[in-house]
């Protein structure tokens, strides 16, 4: 239906639970998986995990790499950069994220591009707003499921029994369904008590349905006090701040407490850009250079980036905040230096990114024993920091399988990253990437969101059509794996009430 919507669905990194039944292919390297995928003529059902198939019908998995090759062409090779596989093709290069089973079928699977910058997601026509507003509410309403809005190929992946079985459950969570309501990319589907978004829809040439994927269920509270307890019963440490700007707390729990907060430690670093611009001493179209020694990691296309590449303050700003780059930001915090970020964030003797992921390489051990050693010596753990400067960089993949070195972060608290949002709310780049929040419900939106393996924060500052502005920042640190999806419903919810 909307062939940019099915490449932002491939994009994101799938990761996905419980199991169904599928063929088993003999065990394949990461390398030859991913070579036999992205050269193939046709994709096979059998190269996927049933847990990846439960959540991504394979005719929706199909449609998006028909569209893959229409954007970026033929595939030519696998390389890998600064730690990371990449894919190269004759029409642009992409980054990879993966995981595979026993069988050698992928369980998750990540494809981000690495173009300058990527677009914001289309915002749908009027007609295909009306157009999957009419299917959704004809097949929400059918009862018993009218399998004739589906097509074969999908009902082949999830029988109408499934699906049938999946509204049931949002009913018994959520109470009767109400509508179908467009949204700015997608739609909800909207129950007595919540909704939950469409993240993918696509039809055939027929009209028929042949991808459907929906995101977590957003709870419909009816008072703050009621989300602050659902946030309280979660594992681990929780920290929420709901506040009027310039105005009174409206909810709070956990808040004296810093927690680790991932990326959105980087509203610091856009903080103190801001301030030296407006000071004279720093220009937004000054041009920065990009070296081999302030490589970081991904998030972002800045680390596998040629060398030599010259980016303006504005063009690095945005992309530290909307695209969540690490190498951008480290950059930019070079360049600003670190006294005015540190003060911002109360700390000393912080880490960038690329220390960061340094510090927490496994091959590192002896830095990272430093590190510990140092507690709050600031010239000490300054020492150890030169040091991971010059280290050598973990590959992604030392990420997937759970918190690693949860003890080096940046710990700040929730009312700290609603003031740092605050001083930084006007700057476009905090505009770009709405979040959790739908665009529609606010006259603005500002955010910034930070996770690794434990960590996950939302900061989120929203201007009301009444004129109100508020700031909503939830923290979760827990030694287990997060029900992120969960987390983010839960957020979703709170920035419902303010509505």
């Amino acid at each position: 239906m909307n062939r940019s919507l099915l490449l932002l669905a491939l994009f994101a990194s799938l990761s996905v639970g419980a199991a169904q039944s599928a063929a088993q292919p003999a065990a394949l390297t990461p390398e030859q998986a991913v070579t036999r995928l992205l050269t193939a003529s046709e994709i096979q059902e059998g190269w996927f995990a049933p847990e990846l198939l439960q959540q991504v019908p394979f005719v929706a998995l199909q449609a998006q790499f028909g569209s893959l090759r229409e954007s970026y062409g033929t595939f030519q090779r696998l390389e890998r950069r600064g730690g990371v596989q990449v894919a190269v093709f004759t029409g642009g290069t992409l980054a990879l994220g993966l995981t595979l089973d026993a069988q050698g079928r992928f369980v998750t699977l990540g494809l981000t591009p690495l173009n300058a910058a990527e677009p914001p997601a289309p915002t749908l026509t009027a007609e295909q707003q009306q157009l999957g507003r009419e299917v959704l509410t004809r097949l929400l309403t059918s009862d018993p499921l009218d399998a004739s809005l589906l097509s074969a190929d999908f009902l082949a992946a999830v029988p109408a029994e499934q699906l049938s079985d999946t509204f049931a459950a949002f009913r018994g969570q959520l109470g009767a369904f109400r509508e179908v309501r467009p949204t700015a990319q997608a739609w909800q589907l909207v129950y007595e008590r919540g909704a939950v978004p469409v993240i993918l829809l696509t039809l055939d040439k027929a009209g028929k349905i042949d991808g459907l994927r929906v995101g977590p269920v957003v709870p419909r509270f009816t008072s703050l006090e009621e989300a602050r307890a659902a946030f309280a019963a979660l594992p681990g440490r929780v920290s929420l701040l709901v506040q009027e700007v310039g105005g009174p707390v409206l909810s709070s729990l956990n808040t004296s407490r810093p927690l680790a907060v991932g990326s959105t430690f980087k509203l610091a670093v856009l903080g103190e850009v801001q301030a030296q611009v407006q000071a004279g001493q720093l220009r937004w179209d000054e041009e920065l250079t990009l070296t081999e020694a302030a490589r970081s990691l991904p998030s972002g296309a800045l680390a596998l980036a040629d060398a030599g590449g010259r980016y303006t303050v504005r063009d690095l700003a945005n992309r530290m905040i909307s695209q969540s780059d690490n190498t951008a930001t480290d950059l930019l915090l070079a360049r600003v230096g670190r006294a005015g970020v540190e003060a911002r964030l109360g700390q000393s003797a912080m880490p960038d990114t690329r220390e960061l992921f340094a510090l927490k390489n496994p091959a590192n051990r002896e830095l990272l024993t430093a590190y510990r050693a140092a507690g709050l010596n600031r010239d000490a753990r300054r020492a150890v920091l030169a040091q991971a400067r010059s280290a050598p960089l973990p590959t992604a993949e030392t990420f997937g399988a759970g918190p690693v070195a949860a003890d080096v972060e940046w710990f700040v608290s929730t009312p700290r990253l609603c003031a740092l949002m605050r001083d930084v709310a006007a700057d476009p780049a905090t505009s770009i990437n709405p979040g959790v929040a739908d665009k529609n419900d606010f006259t603005r939106v500002s955010y910034k969101g930070g996770s690794e393996p434990g960590v996950l924060n939302l900061t989120t500052q929203v201007t009301t059509r009444a004129g109100k502005t508020y700031c909503v920042s939830a923290t979760w640190n827990d030694a287990q794996a997060l029900d992120e999806a969960s987390f983010m419903g839960l957020y979703g919810g709170v920035l419902s009430l303010l509505r």
